[in-house]
């Protein structure tokens, strides 16, 4: 798809949303690029239960006046880096262009912004104009100046860069007060971009001899024969502590960086170590492991290039070393690491790179949910997802599918490889309106799951409460993680979607998303009230609120936007988007609806609830479904075991016995004249290939 289609569907996206929401486009616009930087590592996103935002992520706060500009700001505490956000947006149709003297001057308001925030006077005058938000930065500014070491300016514009602009380093004279300050520059292009490798970060590409005059000293720890190129590798401490200084959280693989979240912890006997005994460094710390996509190796076999390296394990030693240096407890000179590396292709990455991760983090006892984003759930949800037809309705000539984005840009991806003519058939076979990313998904489904308020704390916050739920019960059976599960998925999408038409009917801004997850929060508990259950099949059926459903949430919707008024009119400081956050409000509003009457439920809506008894056939049939798919799965993959090879494997081990190998040589006799193995001994074959596997054999 070129970019000026590209363009014209973003636009169109963030115009209509802006209508339905009535919040200002410019800030639906910010809100989407930030959750791409969080993704890709250059942002945090800010937890509204801890307010001290000196433990980051960032907070849009919008403010212009003559010669001053601030949209929003951040603060990297580990390395004392202050954010300074700029979003530019242009409402136009046609995608324009932003000039060296429009950033320039951009620039210009936002230094004059940061540099009166050094001053009492400012902060008053701002306190006086209730401007509530700018004070807030400003405030920060001030309070923080002692512990700020670097300024980052991001613009981030729907225009695109011009192409005479060669240049946007920030001269040593045009400084922030005299902090070195940089600026990052994300253009339309460049979410275009990164769009098209379907959400695959921004590659980090070091030369270590241009970088750093010296090639890193290595020992190959690999075969010719392997998938994978390895190293063994002897670091100085000070080549660390500069790749941190300069790329920050985007050194760290994203689960890593995800659970540890950096907010200036250090390791105090590393701190020692460096300081009193930097020699001794190498001998007591564990190092780290890393991996990268490819690399290059000078005329003595050590490594002179990386490309988009990823420490997967020994952040924490990363963050001190660079800690030690920065705040003068130790030069580093003479302190080396071990390093483990690991050569990665992009093909292998998704799967490889998160074992690794895992595997090499027990010292930091990393769950799994933490890894939860390549998660063999999430590729099971995409496979139905391409494969479970909705039904037809009224209209239709032909079934649609919903679309599962398991990693960002996986469907423009699909529409701009294809031919006109192609695009056409994939789009109606796949709605764009049918499209559902993770966080989507996570948000919505911990709504039901009990948790309104999480849901609205932000798509990654959410995200880790659905993961840590979805992963217990994946442990206890993902059997049960089946096709209809995967429907009752899409009908909490199809309700929460037609849940918040009827809510902007009523509310606005803010008010939207704390009303549609109470509502369907409280639709759900009701309904659990009464012995029986919602009817998610009968939604997935119609493919939206069937009319008695709909009559019922109205009033529960009415009943919730009385609530929320309640609990926040004429109490200072609380409006319904940051109280609605609250565990407090969450406990209130449960207490409030637990004592309605039975009777509250309308008589229409309670006779279309299912009953615990067919639910569980259901849920039955659901799992019996599963198995067949898996079934599948597992005979596609036998079929394409070379038997010979197999057989020869398990008759020259010790491990393997006469009753092994006899049932093994069922599939290829079987197979051989056509036939098909039964059920029993497909999923039999397929334990002793498990056994085989971690004997050692290579499928």
């Amino acid at each position: 798809m070129p970019l000026e289609d590209y363009y014209e569907d973003f636009m169109m996206s963030v115009s209509n949303r802006s209508s339905a929401s009535m919040v200002e486009a410019d800030e639906i616009f910010f809100e989407d690029c930030m959750k791409v930087l969080i993704e890709d590592g250059y942002s945090f996103e800010y937890d509204s239960h801890d307010e001290n935002m000196a433990n980051g992520g960032y907070k849009y706060t919008p403010f212009k006046a003559p010669s001053l500009r601030i949209d929003g700001y951040e603060y990297v505490q580990d390395r004392g880096v202050i954010i300074l956000y700029l979003c530019h947006f242009n409402s136009d149709q046609d995608l324009k262009t932003i000039t060296n003297t429009e950033i320039t001057k951009l620039l210009s308001n936002t230094k004059k912004f940061f540099e009166n925030s050094m001053k009492d006077v400012f902060l008053e005058k701002l306190k006086r104009s209730y401007e509530e938000e700018a004070h807030e930065v400003a405030k920060f500014i001030y309070d923080f100046e002692e512990k700020i070491n670097q300024v980052k300016v991001t613009l981030i514009t729907n225009t695109v860069l011009s192409k005479r602009i060669r240049d946007i380093t920030i001269k040593e004279d045009e400084w922030f007060h005299n902090f070195p300050t940089t600026l990052d520059i994300w253009d339309i292009k460049r979410f275009y971009d990164n769009e098209n490798t379907q959400g695959m970060a921004e590659a980090i590409e070091i030369n270590f001899v241009n970088e750093f005059g010296t090639a890193i000293p290595s020992l190959s720890a690999h075969l010719e024969s392997h998938k994978y190129s390895s190293f063994l590798c002897v670091v100085p401490g000070s080549v660390i502590a500069t790749l941190y200084k300069k790329y920050g959280a985007r050194l760290l693989e994203a689960n890593v960086r995800s659970f540890l979240q950096f907010r200036g912890k250090v390791n105090k006997g590393m701190r020692n170590t460096l300081k009193n005994n930097p020699e001794m460094f190498f001998a007591y710390n564990n190092g780290i492991t890393a991996t990268a996509e490819s690399y290059e190796l000078d005329s003595d076999g050590n490594i002179s290039k990386l490309k988009n390296l990823q420490i997967v394990n020994g952040g924490q030693t990363t963050a001190t070393l660079f800690h030690s240096q920065a705040k003068g407890f130790s030069d580093l000179n003479g302190v080396f690491i071990q390093m483990k590396l690991s050569i990665i292709d992009d093909e292998s990455d998704e799967e490889v790179v998160p074992n690794i991760s895992r595997f090499a983090n027990t010292q930091n006892r990393i769950a799994d949910s933490d890894f939860f984003s390549n998660h063999p759930f999430h590729r099971a949800m995409e496979k139905k997802s391409r494969r479970i037809r909705a039904p037809i309705q009224e209209g239709q000539v032909r079934p649609t599918k919903w679309f599962y984005e398991r990693s960002r840009g996986q469907y423009q991806n699909e529409v701009g490889s294809r031919t006109t003519a192609e695009r056409l058939i994939f789009q109606q076979e796949f709605p764009k309106s049918q499209l559902i990313t993770k966080t989507d998904l996570a948000k919505i489904a911990i709504i039901f799951d009990g948790s309104p308020n999480h849901a609205i704390q932000g798509a990654q916050i959410a995200f880790k409460y659905f993961a840590n739920n979805i992963q217990k019960d994946w442990e206890r059976d993902e059997g049960l993680l089946n096709d209809v599960f995967y429907k009752r998925l899409i009908s909490q999408q199809i309700m929460f979607s037609e849940c918040r038409l009827l809510v902007m009917e009523e509310v606005a801004g803010n008010e939207i998303q704390p009303t549609i997850a109470y509502s369907l929060f409280m639709l759900m508990f009701l309904s659990s009230k009464t012995d029986k259950n919602l009817d998610f099949e009968k939604v997935w059926e119609v493919q939206l609120l069937y009319s008695s459903m709909q009559s019922q949430l109205i009033e529960i919707i009415d009943y919730v936007v009385d609530f929320f008024s309640a609990q926040t009119i004429g109490i200072e400081g609380r409006n319904v988007f940051s109280f609605s956050r609250s565990i407090e409000c969450l406990n209130s509003f449960k207490s409030n609806i637990s004592s309605l009457d039975n009777n509250y439920l309308n008589e229409d809506y309670l006779s279309s609830l299912i009953s615990n008894e067919d639910l569980r056939i259901i849920q039955k049939g659901g799992v019996g479904g599963q198995d067949v798919e898996n079934e599948a799965e597992i005979f596609e993959k036998l079929n394409g075991i070379n038997w010979d090879e197999a057989l020869d494997f398990a008759r020259n081990s010790t491990e393997f016995y006469g009753n092994d190998i006899e049932l093994l040589s069922v599939f290829p006799s079987k197979v051989g004249v056509g036939r098909v193995p039964t059920t029993r001994q497909i999923f039999a074959i397929n334990r002793i290939l498990l056994r085989m596997i971690d004997e050692g054999f290579d499928v």
